[in-house]
C-alpha cells in the first residue's frame, strides 16, 4: 500500500458526506402451534403484479392530495447501483453492470429484479439486515453468534421460507446453538450474562413493533401497559435459561424451559450475592405468564410458554405482526417506513399511508409471509424506480416517496462494495482461511489429542496444563465447523470487516454507529489493511494489473474503473480530469492508483446513488 493513501482518503471520507388480538391458547393448541401457524400456499404471479400496481395506485393518492408532483423515472445507471445495493447488499460487477446495459429488453429492469431477489446472496442481505437488528454488530457475540443467526435467516429466506416460521423458531428455540442456530438470538439479552427478562422487550418490539418494555418498571407513559402487562409476558421467558459455559470449548450457548434458580436459593437470603438476589426476586415478581392483552397462560407446563406466545405473535386474527413486518420490509426498500419509528407502534403514531400499509401486511400474511415476493412487488414499482432528483414546484417530504432517497451505504454495503471491487470470491477464500474462528480450537484439541495419545505429562510451555482447566467439545466444534463451512468467504469477510467498524466507532454509551464521517480512527480502519493492500497492488489478480493487461486505450480503461467502481461510465467532465492526470503520469500504474481511491473516496460510492 502507497504510505500517503490511507491518511489522504481517509480525510476524504471524512469529508464526504387495536394492536393485537388477543387468542386464547390450551395445551393442546401449543402443541400443534407451528403445524397451524402455517398459511396457505404463497401466490405470484398477476397476483404480484397487482400489489405493484396497489403500491402505485395508494402512493399516488397522496401525492394528488397534496398537490406533489413525483420525480421523474430514474436512468438505468441510478437504477443498477440502487436495486443492487438493495436486494443484494452489495453494488454491480463491472461484468454484470455491461451485461445490464448491453440489453435492450424493455422488460430488462423487471427480469433483473427477479434475477437478484432469486440470488442466494440476497437471503445474506436479508440475514445482514436482520441479525443487526436482532444482535447489533460488535456486542454480545459469542461463538460467531450473529453470523450464524445470520446464516439460519439467509438460508430460510432463499429457500421461499414464511417469515412467520422464522418468527415462530426463533420465539420457542431450545437447545444449543450448535444444533439451532436460532438460539443465538438470545444472546443479544447479555451473553453469558443472560438477563431473561431483556428478551421481552427485545421479541415483541423486533417481531411485532410493539414497545412494551418502557413498562417494565412503571405504568407506559402513553399507552395502556402496565408494569402487569410487562411482567406478564416477561413471565413467559424468565422460566427459560441461556446456559453459557465458558470453559467449554468452544462456547455453546444452551437455552432450557427450567429458570434460572441462583444456587443456596433456600438458605439465608441476606448472604446471597446481589446478582442472585436480584434473579429470585425476578422467579416472584414475574411468575404468571399472560399474552399481551391479558389473557393468562392456563398451562403450567413451562416447555409450551413460549410456543403459546409465539402462536399468538403470528396467529391468523392477529393483523399487527404483519402489518409491522411490512413496514419493516418497506423500510429497507424504501428507506424510511410507512410508519416511523419502524418498530413503534402505538396509540400516538400515525402511518403515512394508513391504507396501504393495512393492504401491504394483509397481503403478506395471505400470501405465505414471503419476503421475496414483497421485495419483487416492491422494487418493480413505479415508486421504487423514481430519480433521487426531486421534481420543481411544491417540496415533497420524505414520507412522500415521491422521489427516491439517497441512501449512506450501511456497513455490511460498504465493506461488500470494497471487497467487491478488491477481488471478490478469491479475496474472501483467503481471508476467511486466514480468519476462521474455529482453526486455532481445532489445532488445540488435536495437540492435546496426541499429547494425552502418547502419554505426555508436561508441555515446556505449559499449555498442556492449562488447557486441561477447559472442556474441549469435539461434537460441538464438529458442528460450528460446518456452519462456518456454509458461509461465503466474501460473505464472511465483509461481515468482520463490518464488526470491526462498529467496534471503532463505538461511543461512550456503547451505540454503534452506521455512519461514515465520525472519526478518523473509523476511516483507517476501514481502509487499512487487507482490502486497501489489494487494491493498490500491482500483482497478480488486482484490479490495476487487470486494467493495465487487458485494456489498451486510456479511455476505455476509464470507462472499466469507473463501471467497476460505480456502476456507470464517467461524465464528459470527469473523463477530461482524470484523463489529464493519467496521461501527465504517462499511464502508470500509480496514476491508476490514484484515479481509482480518488472514486472509492467519493459520496458516491458510499451511498446508493
Amino acid at each position: 500500500m502507497v504510505g500517503r493513501k490511507p491518511l489522504f482518503l481517509a480525510a476524504l471520507m471524512l469529508g464526504a458526506g387495536a394492536f393485537f388480538a388477543v387468542l386464547s391458547l390450551g395445551e393442546a393448541q401449543a402443541q400443534d402451534a407451528k403445524d397451524t401457524a402455517t398459511p396457505e400456499k404463497p401466490v405470484t404471479g398477476d397476483n404480484e403484479s397487482e400489489l405493484t400496481a396497489l403500491i402505485d395506485r395508494e402512493i399516488k393518492k397522496v401525492w394528488e392530495r397534496d398537490g406533489i408532483k413525483a420525480a421523474e423515472r430514474c436512468s438505468d445507471e441510478e437504477f443498477l447501483r440502487r436495486v443492487y445495493l438493495d436486494t443484494l447488499g452489495v453494488p454491480p460487477s463491472y461484468d454484470e453492470a455491461v451485461a445490464f446495459y448491453a440489453d435492450k429488453d424493455e422488460a430488462k429492469r423487471s427480469k433483473l429484479i427477479d434475477k437478484l431477489v432469486a440470488d442466494e446472496r440476497f437471503g445474506r442481505h436479508i440475514g445482514d439486515l436482520w441479525s443487526v437488528i436482532m444482535m447489533g454488530r460488535s456486542q454480545r457475540d459469542l461463538s460467531g453468534g450473529s453470523i450464524t443467526l445470520a446464516n439460519w435467516i439467509a438460508q430460510r429466506i432463499n429457500k421461499g421460507d414464511g417469515f412467520q416460521n422464522i418468527i415462530y423458531d426463533v420465539v420457542t428455540a431450545t437447545g444449543s446453538m450448535a444444533d439451532n442456530p436460532a438460539v443465538a438470538a438470545y444472546l443479544a439479552a447479555g451473553g453469558n450474562q443472560y438477563k431473561p427478562v431483556d428478551m421481552t422487550g427485545n421479541l415483541t418490539k423486533y417481531f411485532t413493533g410493539v414497545q412494551i418494555q418502557c413498562a417494565q418498571c412503571h405504568k407506559h407513559p402513553y399507552e395502556k401497559w402496565t408494569e402487569a402487562d410487562f411482567a406478564g409476558v416477561a413471565s413467559i421467558f424468565v422460566a427459560s435459561n441461556l446456559r453459557v459455559n465458558v470453559r467449554n470449548v468452544p462456547v455453546n450457548p444452551t437455552l432450557v424451559d427450567e429458570p434460572q434458580v441462583p444456587r443456596r436459593a433456600m438458605g439465608d437470603e441476606s448472604k446471597l450475592p446481589a446478582e442472585a438476589k436480584q434473579r429470585l426476586e425476578e422467579l416472584r415478581k414475574f411468575n404468571k405468564p399472560k399474552l399481551l392483552g391479558g389473557n393468562e397462560v392456563k398451562t403450567t407446563d413451562r416447555t409450551l410458554w413460549r410456543p403459546i406466545l409465539a402462536k399468538w405473535m403470528i396467529g391468523p386474527e392477529n393483523k399487527q405482526t404483519p402489518r409491522y413486518l411490512a413496514n419493516r420490509l418497506w423500510s429497507f426498500v424504501f428507506g424510511s417506513g410507512l410508519l416511523n419509528p419502524v418498530d413503534d407502534f402505538n396509540s400516538f403514531n400515525s402511518p403515512s399511508h394508513p391504507e396501504l400499509l393495512e393492504a401491504l401486511g394483509e397481503d403478506f400474511s395471505k400470501n405465505g409471509w414471503q419476503v421475496k415476493r414483497f421485495f419483487r412487488a416492491a422494487l418493480k414499482s413505479n415508486t421504487y424506480q423514481l430519480s433521487s432528483k426531486p421534481a420543481s414546484g411544491k417540496k415533497p417530504e420524505a414520507w412522500h416517496f415521491a422521489h427516491y432517497p439517497v441512501k449512506q451505504l450501511n456497513p455490511e454495503q460498504f465493506m461488500g462494495a470494497l471487497v467487491t471491487l478488491a477481488g471478490g470470491a478469491d479475496l474472501g477464500r483467503m481471508f476467511k482461511q486466514s480468519a476462521n474462528p474455529y482453526a486455532q480450537v481445532r489445532q488445540r484439541y488435536e495437540r492435546l489429542k496426541r499429547q494425552d495419545e502418547k502419554g505426555e505429562e508436561k508441555k515446556a510451555d505449559g499449555e498442556k496444563d492449562n488447557m486441561r482447566d477447559y472442556n474441549f467439545d469435539e461434537e460441538a466444534l464438529k458442528k460450528f465447523e460446518a456452519q462456518f463451512e456454509d458461509i461465503s468467504g466474501e460473505w464472511y469477510m465483509r461481515r468482520v470487516l463490518a464488526s470491526r467498524y462498529a467496534t471503532a466507532s463505538t461511543d461512550d454509551e456503547m451505540t454503534e454507529g452506521d455512519s461514515f464521517t465520525q472519526t478518523i480512527d473509523q476511516a483507517l480502519a476501514v481502509m487499512n489493511g487487507d482490502v486497501t493492500n489489494r487494491l493498490s497492488a500491482s500483482g497478480r489478480g488486482s484490479i490495476i494489473t487487470a486494467l493495465l493487461t487487458k485494456i489498451k486505450d486510456d479511455e476505455e480503461r476509464l470507462d472499466a474503473l469507473f463501471l467497476a467502481a460505480l456502476g456507470r461510465k464517467p461524465t464528459s467532465a470527469e473523463a477530461r480530469k482524470m484523463l489529464a492526470h493519467v496521461r501527465a503520469e504517462k499511464s502508470s500504474p500509480r496514476a491508476w492508483e490514484d484515479v481509482l481511491f480518488a472514486l472509492i473516496a467519493t459520496t458516491e460510492f458510499a451511498t446508493n446513488h
